[in-house]
């Protein structure tokens, strides 16, 4: 099947018209036309920027670290196995690729999780057969200072871990870790599936518990309850925004619980699902509940703003648009933005695909996509939600791209990766 180039920044229109399902259907033929049109007259793509090679096996994955890129191999760097059947981990300082240690794999398993604390890392490790790890690593040699067991989750503001896993009773615990000796500071029997971790900025910021009919909002650094109520019985948390505790019940009600007071704002009923998508869509809550559309709720009431039935929406938003997602054959995604208040289509912005699943961290706003003379392009959505902004064309690359910051990293040929840092977009350096 032929794949038609849709382009980037091409505007769709704004006008008042049908609800935004029919509206996409009316006028694709007209928006593919234009898209082509506009995409011949388009300036050449940007060359590639300078970049780092970072040496890997085919099978090895890789995390983000603020200026630092852990890769774990099973196999030694490269293609081919160096002859040390040891699982390592190494280190490798950002934007340079420069190498900052290699050392063997700190405890069984595959890194899933990685956060700096001063001159720490501390590293989430879990395997199929063996139970999960937290290790602290230093910095400046990967030299192991603790180990605990649990599943790392995250840092507090205060540079605190928390770490989810099993009392020595086997029952379920949640702990608070001091990075600098592995030591708990504080722990709660709690499952993981009864607490909420905010994030802002990459750390956690708010603790909500739910259990033995009681909503509770907590400092995530001392433990210590902020506000509580009674809900009702069989309720569960379904997500927390920046102003509401969303949770639902077994009388089929969602409800929004204000975070300061966890006064009860409003209630609705919840639908067919048993377990719906609530999360984040701007200024509005996007709830999806089993229907054939996704309702998109005002905060302040609890009442749909509107509908959505033609493509899944994410929690990315710039400037009041939205970004929305339809899959296509291939695993290729066409993007649109939509007006966030009204869901009226603003900018189509063509085929791309957003960063691998497991693999490298990927902030929602960069996307890429390989071209027909075998280029990977990288771009971002701009912060005006102007459109996609495109980065650099990179050549020798398969895929599996992740970016954090200013900083894009992609799967090469030969198996390793390559890292770049996108020109003219330095100014995101840490907001990831």
């Amino acid at each position: 099947m032929t794949l038609i180039d849709l382009g980037e920044r091409q505007d769709v229109g704004g006008v008042a018209g049908p609800a935004p399902g029919r509206f996409l259907r009316r006028w694709a033929p007209a928006l593919v036309a234009l898209l082509c049109l506009s995409t011949s007259a388009a300036a050449p793509w940007p060359a590639q920027p300078p970049g780092a090679t970072v040496p890997a096996s085919p099978d090895a994955s890789a995390v983000f670290v603020d200026e630092v890129l852990l890769v774990a191999d099973s196999s030694g760097p490269g293609a081919v196995p160096d002859g040390d059947p040891v699982p390592r981990l190494a280190a490798h300082r950002l934007p340079s690729g420069r190498p900052l240690w290699r050392v063997p794999l700190p405890a069984p398993g595959r890194v899933f999780h990685a956060v700096r604390v001063g001159d720490l890392l501390a590293v989430g490790l879990a395997g199929d057969r063996t139970a999960p790890e937290a290790v602290g690593l230093s910095l400046a040699d990967g030299g192991v200072r603790w180990r605990v067991e649990g599943q790392l989750r995250g840092a507090t503001s205060a540079g605190h871990l928390l770490l989810s896993g099993s009392a020595g009773s086997g029952a379920s615990v949640l702990r608070s870790v001091d990075p600098a000796t592995g030591a708990v500071r504080w722990s709660q029997p709690l499952a993981f599936e009864d607490a909420h971790l905010s994030r802002r900025d990459q750390r956690i910021r708010l603790l909500t518990v739910l259990a033995g009919g009681r909503l509770e909002v907590r400092d995530p650094d001392t433990g210590a309850a902020r506000a509580a109520t009674a809900v009702p019985g069989r309720s569960r948390v379904l997500t927390v925004t920046e102003e509401l505790v969303l949770l639902t019940d077994a009388s089929g009600a969602l409800s929004g619980y204000e975070i300061a007071t966890l006064r009860r704002r409003w209630s609705v009923p919840r639908g067919p699902a048993d377990q719906p998508d609530v999360f984040d869509c701007g200024v509005l809550i996007c709830f999806d509940d089993g229907s054939p559309a996704t309702r998109l709720l005002d905060p302040a009431t609890g009442t749909v703003r509107w509908r959505n039935e033609d493509a899944a929406l994410g929690p990315v938003a710039v400037e009041g648009r939205l970004l929305a997602v339809r899959r296509s054959s291939g695993g290729a995604a066409e993007h649109v933005l939509l007006d966030a208040a009204t869901g009226r289509p603003v900018r189509q912005l063509g085929r791309w695909r957003a960063g691998a699943p497991g693999m490298l961290s990927a902030d929602g706003t960069t996307l890429h996509r390989r071209q027909r003379d075998g280029r990977y392009l990288v771009g971002r959505i701009d912060e005006r939600g102007e459109g996609v902004r495109v980065l650099a064309a990179l050549r020798a690359v398969v895929g599996e791209c992740g970016a954090h910051g200013s900083y894009v990293a992609c799967r090469r040929e030969d198996g390793g990766f390559g890292v770049w840092e996108l020109p003219g977009d330095r100014d995101r350096k840490g907001r990831a």
